[in-house]
């Protein structure tokens, strides 16, 4: 599983329309929503805003936006289900220059364009990460962070009270050896999935 980082804009002419390809790491619905918006806003002047997105196995989606049905979102859509991409959002918004294409030209076009901006982006693997909660004696701080050190992780908090308090992330592949590191109960708040490295 992959996603993309670091994405610059994709710009591709085909017979006078101009696209202009972009990508985005997503987490959830809301957030296709708002760069759906704030597209519209942004380009202005373009005939259509086509996108396809994934975030896990089923919930994936892609739009036409006006273009014959599949010739665009589906090509679009094909690219990140090509290469492994999850969490992410692929964008061609197509300003039209007068030309038609017919349907083989737009999904030749759409697909060059999400091809074009994947190459332009970083592709990250993912790395499935748990959010802990735990409690430890002063005594054996330093040697938790020395057991760390041989997964990936990242302390996002800690209180320093009666007992050391740390929240952070951990590699879930990890979490059962800090379970028996700690002999103590560990409160998980959550799975999710996040780049490797997301912390460096």
């Amino acid at each position: 599983m992959f996603t993309l980082l670091n994405s610059k804009k994709t710009l591709l002419v085909e017979k006078n329309s101009t696209f202009i390809g972009r990508v985005f790491y997503i987490k959830n619905l809301e957030e296709v929503k708002r760069i759906v918006e704030n597209l519209k806003k942004e380009d202005k002047k373009c005939t259509h805003i086509v996108y396809a997105y994934r975030l896990l196995n089923n919930q994936f989606n892609y739009s036409d936006d006006g273009e014959p049905k599949n010739t665009a979102g589906l090509p679009v859509y094909n690219i990140i289900e090509k290469n492994d991409l999850y969490f992410t959002m692929i964008t061609v918004t197509r300003y039209f220059g007068g030309i038609k294409l017919g349907a083989s030209g737009l999904v030749r076009a759409y697909s060059k364009c999400a091809v074009e901006t994947v190459k332009n982006a970083t592709i990250v693997e993912l790395v499935k990460y748990t959010l802990v909660n735990l409690f430890i004696e002063y005594q054996n701080y330093k040697n938790l962070l020395n057991f760390l050190k041989q997964f990936k992780f990242k302390i996002l908090k800690e209180e320093f009270t009666e007992k050391v308090k740390i929240y952070l992330y951990i590699e879930t592949d990890g979490l059962e050896k800090l379970k028996k590191f700690l002999n103590s109960e560990i409160l998980v708040v959550r799975e999710e999935f996040l780049p490797f490295n997301p912390f460096s």
